[in-house]
């Protein structure tokens, strides 16, 4: 018979998150994992096969319920240039309500990007999709706002925001001030190609 799951999924998730957030996927131990979810070793195991089955539930779980939403922020229905601000200022305020606690400083993702990425496959594929999605949702905004623009001009134009945007996140464990300028220069480079008046762009 099937043995029943007797834990709250979502919570371990986020409890597990913040361990990973804080120490990384390698410094991190199953005994690690039981203190801070409250989990036995074989709770763990049962529920999600092993300690890196358990990462790839919390970064899947981290892209659903924290990334994807905002990237949906860039579109706005009436107004691109307020979808881009909207986005990179609730990247801002997470940043800033969140200055005070290490383990959820900057980017999950990203700085799984920085760590274990570049010898994962899985995790290369997956962290390269957020940023076609950052990029391609930064984009949309840009042809809705001026349909004139090529479409190697609105690329080059998306990338620069997305890089700008991506590099803030990976400083912001190191330099929190550093990291929050880099947002508004994002975003005033973004103003400025999203203008009204072409003369400006």
């Amino acid at each position: 018979m099937a043995r029943t799951q007797e834990f709250d999924t979502s919570k371990a998730l986020s409890d597990a998150r913040r361990l990973f957030w804080d120490k990384g996927f390698e410094a991190t131990s199953i005994a690690d994992l039981e203190s801070a979810t409250g989990l036995g070793r074989s709770s763990i195991y049962h529920g999600f096969g092993s300690k890196r089955g358990l990462f790839d539930a919390v970064i899947q779980d981290y892209m659903d319920t924290i990334l994807r939403p905002r990237l949906n922020l860039l579109r706005s229905p009436t107004d691109p240039a307020e979808g881009i601000s909207t986005y990179l200022k609730s990247l801002s305020d997470a940043l800033v309500k969140t200055a005070g606690e290490t383990t959820n400083r900057g980017c999950l993702l990203l700085n799984t990007a920085a760590g274990i990425a570049g010898n994962d496959e899985a995790l290369r594929i997956l962290i390269d999709g957020y940023q076609i999605e950052l990029r391609d949702g930064v984009a949309g905004a840009l042809r809705a706002a001026d349909p004139t623009q090529t479409e190697s001009l609105v690329l080059a134009r998306a990338r620069i925001v997305a890089g700008l945007t991506m590099s803030a996140l990976l400083m912001a464990r190191l330099n929190l001030a550093e990291a929050l300028a880099t947002l508004d220069a994002a975003g005033e480079q973004a103003r400025l190609w999203l203008s009204a008046d072409p003369h400006t762009r």
